[in-house]
């Protein structure tokens, strides 16, 4: 039987990103046992069009056969065309990719349950930079400010490009803690560290560009070439602790 696979990409460019793209379609390949596996490719936001051109630009759609999910949505991303999501059922892999996390939490509402339920059922889960965000119990779509203090980076550099107060929201709820990407690229590590000290969150793992964790139901496996950076409350304060992949994925 193939084991689940939750992998949390940290976002970045195709080159960094392809190993661990490989190790995704693997695990769809495994899960469709000799079929050409069907992999649901999930994009949302206001051009979603390009979004789907750069999701399957790692060449998986040579690989697998790709399904489209694509979702558009408005400046405040709610969704003004959607889709229905019913090919997620018979999915052998789920990849949500990068973009804005309030957007794919709106395009995903009415299949959120069955999200959860497919992964838990084992069928592969790819998030890059927002879909790794998403796949949080709690999380994080938004925001460079706590309180009125600035926690973030202002404008694009943001984990959603968005300003104004931290948005804290539950999440597809893959795993119990709150995931950033884009760590050390955007300068986020200091936004989890905030959202920690302020109680938002409890827990807080960003991943820079290039890197992944891979979470099963065994082990945790850290992939790329950056960072994890673990940030948790503490008494008196916030931990962080980094850690580095051993290997390339």
């Amino acid at each position: 039987m193939e084991a689940m696979s939750i992998l949390l990409a940290g976002g970045g460019d195709r080159e960094a990103l392809r190993p661990i793209v490989d190790r995704f379609v693997a695990s769809a390949q495994a899960r469709a046992g000799g079929r050409i596996p069907r992999v649901a490719v999930i994009v949302a936001g206001e051009h979603p069009d390009a979004a789907l051109h750069e999701a399957v630009s790692f060449g998986i759609d040579s690989r697998v056969e790709c399904v489209a999910l694509a979702a558009r949505t408005d400046e405040s991303d709610a969704v003004t065309a959607g889709f229905d999501g019913g090919e997620l059922l018979t999915a052998d892999g789920i990849l949500v990719a990068d973009g804005a996390p309030a957007a794919l939490l709106a395009a995903l509402a009415d299949r959120a349950t069955d999200l959860r339920r497919l992964v838990h059922e084992r069928v592969p889960y790819l998030g890059i930079g927002a879909g790794a965000v998403v796949a949080s119990e709690a999380a994080i779509l938004g925001g460079d400010e706590i309180g009125g203090v600035r926690v973030a980076p202002a404008g694009p550099a943001g984990p959603a490009g968005s300003a104004g107060e931290v948005r804290v929201e539950p999440g597809l709820g893959l795993i119990d803690m709150s995931v950033l990407g884009h760590a050390a690229q955007r300068g986020l590590v200091g936004l989890g560290v905030a959202c920690c000290e302020s109680g938002l969150v409890e827990t807080v793992l960003a991943l820079d560009e290039g890197t992944a964790l891979e979470v099963s139901e065994t082990a945790l496996e850290l992939l790329g070439r950056g960072s994890l950076w673990q940030i948790s409350a503490a008494d008196g304060g916030v931990r962080v602790e980094s850690s580095r992949a051993e290997e390339p994925a």
